[in-house]
């Protein structure tokens, strides 16, 4: 009895599942159970403002290092996938992680800095920085707006994500059934 050979464009097709559901799981967790523990009243007397936010701020940043390391995983299974399949590019999957990519380099470059500056700002006194009470009210008023939008483009990711597991699910088994 001989072992049965491995299929290099199974196993590529199998790390794309796992990692769009490790990616969408944990994107998930984040979102409804780790990010918003930091506001809990719950751990207010432990985790008081704005040491929350400065805990929050330090998951996002660690976060965002796993979402890097899961779109370069996705993107070069997409890839090596894409050139075993005969150049059968899948746009619909490509699209998405593009878009995906895309939302979160926008927070990363942009949204995120700017959070992280109106949160000094706001809370100035604890950081032990010279801002005008003027400066500190604008930054207050302005810190709500833009995390709102930042948590509307954390909703498109997951639901990017979901997208994205769906096809490379899909993928998968497609190449499952071909083979078999």
């Amino acid at each position: 009895m001989t072992p049965k050979k491995s299929n290099p464009k199974k196993i590529i097709a199998l790390v794309a599942a796992l990692n769009a559901a490790v990616w969408l799981g944990g994107a998930v967790f984040f979102t409804f159970v780790a990010g918003p523990a930091f506001f809990s009243p719950a751990l207010e007397p432990i985790l008081p403002k704005p040491e929350d936010g400065i805990a929050a701020r330090y998951l996002i940043g660690k976060f965002t290092a796993f979402q890097i390391a899961c779109a370069s995983i996705s993107l070069g299974t997409m890839v090596i996938g894409w050139r075993w399949n005969a150049r059968r590019f899948q746009v619909p999957q490509a699209l998405v992680l593009g878009t995906v990519i895309l939302l979160i380099v926008v927070s990363m470059v942009w949204i995120m800095p700017k959070l992280d500056a109106m949160h000094h700002a706001k809370y100035a006194d604890y950081f032990g920085l010279n801002v005008t009470p003027e400066a500190q009210q604008t930054a207050a008023k302005q810190f709500g707006p833009l995390h709102g939008l930042s948590q509307v483009g954390n909703l498109l990711v997951l639901l990017g994500l979901l997208a994205q597991f769906i096809l490379t699910w899909r993928l998968a088994t497609e190449l499952n059934q071909k083979e078999n």
